[in-house]
């Protein structure tokens, strides 16, 4: 006799750029994906010599209340929130969590690099995946790989990521210009040799992307016919990251509609994703990125709340 459903949980990803919501609903071994509500937030810009500002946390209570208010629509019997980067490296990060805690009722987990990246190979591993190279690329950092089924090989957090690139390289309009775009793919290379020496020029068949920034490029990819679908991944070449890269220097007009029709809330993040993602393909001298439509959040869940679960995927 099949178990009878045990109710909602929400699961609350506190990230640098965005705050996301999902709610599962868990039937016997398995958990469905009912709903997800998100807020560019863009915690990180509130982050000042090191520290959460008194905005940046009243900022976030404001969102969390949202998130909260949303559950409680979605009749959830069970709320979640953890958080990556975006209060990783606060030194403030206990003082925020209280605060948010005492303001907002909901207590923030805040994840280490180490559990972020073990989340992500949970995530990969409970897709079917044995192993191989990842990145899961966020707003503030970039989780970089190797899984095998044991889980982690060898990684690291690197210390940028679609947010902070742009806000550092940067300067002079919308999207990164030529020059700009060198000094980023300098960085982003520096950054991979001095934090993972060994994954130059491995050339994996395929590198494994996760994180709402590399599913944001595919479905602008997807939307101009650059992008293929196997199952419930798409998959991305590099030469097609280059082109998105060239069109928005060709025609800067058109790739602002293009966005603001499919992504308008990474409107100023994409670009500086895109030439992350193809800088870390080009470091691995890999040509072909497949996006996962999974990722911490799921991995969180499996490890975290329901080990014995099988999750959905993430949008």
């Amino acid at each position: 006799m099949e178990k009878e459903a045990i109710g909602k949980l929400a699961l609350i990803d506190v990230g640098s750029n965005t705050i996301r919501t999902v709610v599962y609903c868990r039937r016997g071994e398995r958990v469905r994906k009912l709903y997800s509500e998100r807020d560019y937030t863009g915690l990180i810009a509130y982050v000042k010599d090191g520290r959460l500002t008194e905005e940046g946390v009243g900022r976030l209570c404001a969102t969390l209340l949202h998130m909260k208010r949303f559950c409680a629509l979605c009749r959830c019997e069970r709320v979640t929130a953890f958080s990556t980067a975006s209060l990783r490296g606060v030194t403030n990060r206990a003082e925020a969590v209280e605060a948010v805690r005492r303001l907002t009722g909901i207590d923030i987990l805040p994840l280490t690099a180490e559990e972020e990246m073990a989340c992500d190979c949970a995530a990969l591993l409970r897709m079917g995946l044995r192993e191989g190279f990842a990145f899961d690329l966020g707003g503030g950092s970039c989780q970089v790989f190797r899984f095998q089924p044991e889980g982690l090989r060898e990684g690291a957090s690197l210390p940028f990521g679609c947010l902070t690139l742009g806000e550092h390289f940067v300067r002079r309009g919308l999207f990164p210009d030529r020059e700009e775009a060198r000094a980023m793919r300098r960085y982003v290379r520096g950054t991979l040799e001095e934090y993972l020496p060994g994954f130059t020029g491995v050339r994996p068949p395929t590198l494994h992307a996760m994180g709402g920034t590399a599913r944001a490029v595919a479905k602008v990819l997807r939307a101009t016919g650059q992008a293929e679908s196997d199952g419930e991944c798409l998959c991305v070449s590099r030469d097609a990251l280059r082109q998105i890269l060239r069109d928005a220097r060709k025609n800067e007009g058109r790739m602002v509609a293009t966005l603001r029709r499919i992504i308008p809330g990474r409107m100023s993040t994409l670009l500086p994703g895109v030439l992350a993602m193809e800088a870390i393909a080009r470091h691995l001298e890999c040509e072909t990125i497949e996006v996962m439509p999974t990722g911490v959040r799921e991995g969180f869940l499996w490890t975290k709340l329901l080990p014995t679960a099988v999750p959905s995927t993430a949008n």
